[in-house]
């Protein structure tokens, strides 16, 4: 681990500053020192025998002669006006080096400290530029600020790719789920108007049911919207989920006998204060998609009741059951563990997220978990009373399971 690179901007600014007074006083105090010992011989040099005499017994604390203190005296004037030019000229040399050594350990922390940010700051403008996949990296450690700033672009930048990635997947989905209820339509009514076919009463409630499925989808696109941007708008009266659950199952029993299953439901009176119309929507999104990955021939079980303060709605089919991938993201938008399989089955990664919202917006929850003996359950929860306000939902979180 190199040196610096955990410790904080303002902590190595205050190394740093420490660090050139140090080498100041060092440069200052050790250059004086050998200037004085240097100046010391090269005096010693210049003086007359006598004079010289009469420095050495000063320094042994001895008196020297008079004549020996004249010829001192004599040379002292010159000596010293000497002394005070290379002093002089010893503190400009001792403060252009510290300058220079100061200067160099400036720039040193100045590149450590913008090396990183320059990092960051070409990665923006990579992605500014619409190159999702760029990353930020710095050849210098720099501070402990400085790493998690590009550690916390780069997060960004991977949640950024991973949803443009989704919009992408999940446009082609939603295009997919519109295309073959218009083609239904389309190939049906150009077919009564080149009288192929009579508008029989069949063949009109067969338009019906893809105009129905038109309007799901527009539905859930509308619902998913609102509650990314906060305003989802909750219709709330007292309901009970075993009566809105019964309805739906009526409504729902003609395209689970054609799938080959059927429902096994088991409800006790839940009364909740709560929106019929979005508790009906998210519980047809869970028989949706148990429909769509249960087996053939199986059954897709219904419970109703009240847990503690909750209305629970749980949904439980014998289908392959649920990796922990599929439990931590099913209820993201437009997520699919499968893309190619799930669009064969006709999932668009929207249903569950609308559950997810719906739920949140009422104050309760839904989440995903392995049923005992094989398969899937998904439990809706719903508060009997009524919250002051309704959260603000972010699509794309996931919920404990």
């Amino acid at each position: 681990m190199k040196f610096g690179k955990n410790l904080s901007l303002r902590v190595q600014l205050m190394l740093a500053m420490a660090g050139c007074v140090l080498l100041a006083v060092a440069f200052g105090y050790g250059g004086l020192n050998l200037f004085g010992e240097y100046q010391s011989e090269k005096i010693k040099a210049q003086l007359t025998q006598k004079a010289l005499s009469a420095v050495i017994k000063l320094e042994k604390n001895q008196v020297p002669s008079e004549e020996e203190m004249t010829e001192l005296l004599k040379a002292d004037k010159k000596i010293s006006q000497d002394a005070s030019n290379q002093q002089d000229l010893a503190l400009l040399v001792l403060s252009i080096l510290a300058t220079l050594v100061g200067g160099a350990a400036a720039i040193f922390l100045a590149n450590r400290i913008a090396a990183p940010l320059d990092g960051v700051a070409k990665a923006l403008q990579s992605l500014a530029a619409g190159d999702l996949s760029v990353r930020a990296t710095s050849r210098s450690p720099g501070s402990a600020e400085a790493s998690k700033l590009i550690t916390d672009f780069n997060t960004m930048a991977e949640a950024l790719q991973r949803y443009d990635r989704e919009l992408t997947e999940g446009a082609a989905a939603i295009a997919h789920e519109l295309r073959t209820p218009l083609t239904i339509l389309r190939g049906r009514l150009q077919g009564m108007k080149d009288h192929v076919f009579e508008p029989s009463e069949k063949e009109i409630s067969g338009l019906i049911l893809q105009v129905e499925a038109l309007s799901r989808i527009v539905d859930d696109l509308q619902t998913v919207s609102f509650a990314e941007a906060g305003i989802l708008t909750l219709h709330k009266a007292p309901i009970d989920l075993a009566k809105v659950i019964g309805e739906l199952s009526q409504f729902v029993a003609p395209e689970i006998k054609e799938s080959g299953m059927r429902l096994n439901l088991s409800l006790t009176p839940a009364h909740v204060f709560a929106d019929p119309f979005r508790v009906r929507q998210a519980a047809l999104a869970l028989v949706n998609n148990a429909r769509r990955h249960a087996h053939s021939g199986g059954v897709i079980d219904i419970d109703c009741g009240l847990v503690g303060d909750f209305g629970v709605v749980r949904v439980m089919d014998r289908g392959p059951g649920l990796s922990s991938l599929v439990i931590e993201n099913a209820f993201r938008l437009f997520w699919r563990e499968d893309p190619s399989r799930a669009r064969d089955y006709g999932g668009s990664g929207i249903g569950l997220a609308v559950v997810d919202a719906i739920a949140s917006a009422h104050g309760g929850s839904i989440t995903a978990s392995h049923r005992a003996g094989g398969g899937a359950q998904f439990e809706l929860r719903i508060p009997q009373k009524s919250s002051s306000a309704a959260p603000i939902v972010h699509l794309g979180s996931t919920q404990p399971s």
